[in-house]
């Protein structure tokens, strides 16, 4: 199947965060994944302080050596960055060039402590933006101030911010409210792109039923857009139109 997909947030590095526990676990994750479309598939292990303690030195050492194992095996061409946690420590790094945003170094992955953003975001984003840095947050549908409300969705994505779709979210793997959540995002056109966030070879499955979720819904097109066209653009550091 060839359907050129590129997924910008997958954890099949391993033993450095709660993903892939060995070399055969990622390698089958990355297979999983290319049987199912994908040509592309960005690492974006967790650089979370006081959770997972990874440096940018760290991550780089542990990508390095998965890669003579995925070398000469057919499977998705791959990449480094990292789902960067929100708060003041990462912040400075991803100010002061510490941090792994995507390849070209135009856009970051960004995850928020569940309950709400900080209320600094704003600045902080602008700042990011000042700096050519797009700001992509992770699953939006998981938080729960977009339960309540998008509002604080809508204004960030007005500012300039990106979405990052969780694509097993609308098939309830994080239970009912996300899915409907998910939906809504949707459903307004909130989404820039979508992903796997697939931490092991089994949840590339609820991937596959994400993506035909989107097609029953919204058709060809929207795949395309969240799959390809808007992964493309967000590595170029733009907004998909």
């Amino acid at each position: 199947m060839t359907r050129g997909f590129i997924d910008l947030h997958c954890h099949f590095v391993p033993g450095i965060d709660d993903g892939a526990r060995d070399v055969e676990e990622g390698i089958a994750i990355l297979r999983a994944l290319g049987a199912l479309g994908f040509e592309r598939v960005i690492a974006t292990p967790h650089m979370r302080p006081g959770l997972f303690d990874n440096t940018r030195a760290d991550l780089e050492r542990a990508y390095a050596s998965l890669a003579p194992e995925l070398a000469g095996r057919a499977l998705p061409q791959t990449a480094l960055s990292s789902e960067h946690y929100f708060d003041d420590v990462v912040y400075e790094r991803l100010l002061s060039d510490a941090a792994l945003p995507y390849p070209g170094g135009r856009a970051a992955l960004l995850e928020f402590y569940e309950i709400d953003f900080p209320p600094m975001i704003d600045r902080c984003f602008a700042e990011l933006r000042r700096r050519g840095i797009l700001p992509v947050i992770a699953h939006p549908e998981r938080y729960r101030c977009s339960w309540k409300s998008l509002d604080a969705l809508e204004r960030l994505v007005d500012a300039g911010a990106a979405t990052l779709l969780d694509t097993a979210a609308l098939t309830g793997k994080y239970g009912r409210v996300p899915q409907r959540t998910a939906e809504l995002i949707l459903e307004q056109g909130l989404y820039h792109a979508a992903c796997s966030d697939a931490h092991r070879p089994r949840d590339v499955a609820e991937v596959a039923r994400g993506i035909e979720r989107i097609q029953q819904l919204y058709g060809d097109d929207e795949v395309e857009l969240l799959f390809i066209d808007g992964p493309r653009a967000l590595l170029d550091g733009k907004l998909p139109d």
